[in-house]
């Protein structure tokens, strides 16, 4: 089995990467370096024995982005490939919806293209925007988001849940995460 991993060399692409190799799946990390490191993929290598995959390419670069799924067989991907910081989407509205609007639509309509049916988004708390009551849940609803990073996330969520309607064969889940903090046991 082998998955793609949009963003793989950032922080939480690059743990879930070696979390993938080591459970003896094949990796394929595209990554443009715009939110990471070219170190990470050292750490991967050396965590895990395994030299990854790697394609450095931006995801909202559709032609690039194609070369990969015509060279790379996967069954999967994990969408981590966004910009992440929510100050700056104040003061960059228009590279957040790009970038992270973008590069989605591009990885749906090349998994839906190329026969491939599962996503995993990476999404984030932000899309409770203010919630009503602490702690939230699965249950708690959406609300206004507060900055365009959790614009794009929502909006992210709307279009997965769009194609997956009109698909038909497309799987997709969001991940909600708070603040992933932490390294590898390792600590490389």
């Amino acid at each position: 089995m082998s998955v793609l991993i949009t963003g793989g060399a950032g922080f939480i692409g690059s743990h879930t990467a070696v979390e993938f190799l080591n459970a003896g799946y094949e990796v394929v990390i595209v990554d443009n370096f715009s939110n990471s490191d070219a170190s990470s993929l050292e750490g991967i290598r050396k965590i895990t024995g395994v030299e990854p995959t790697f394609v450095e390419a931006d995801c909202c670069d559709k032609e690039a982005f194609r070369r990969i799924f015509e060279q790379y067989e996967f069954d999967s991907a994990i969408h981590f490939a966004a910009s992440k910081a929510v100050g700056e989407s104040v003061e960059k509205p228009m590279l957040y919806y790009r970038n992270n609007l973008l590069s989605l639509m591009n990885l749906v309509e090349l998994m839906h293209e190329y026969g491939r049916h599962n996503i995993v988004f990476s999404s984030s708390c932000t899309v409770y925007g203010e919630p009503d009551k602490q702690p939230v849940t699965e249950l708690t609803p959406r609300k206004e988001a507060t900055s365009p990073y959790g614009n794009t996330k929502q909006m992210s969520e709307d279009i997965l849940r769009d194609a997956a309607k009109a698909y038909g064969d497309m799987k997709t889940i969001a991940l909600r995460y708070f603040n992933p903090i932490g390294a590898h046991p390792s600590a490389l």
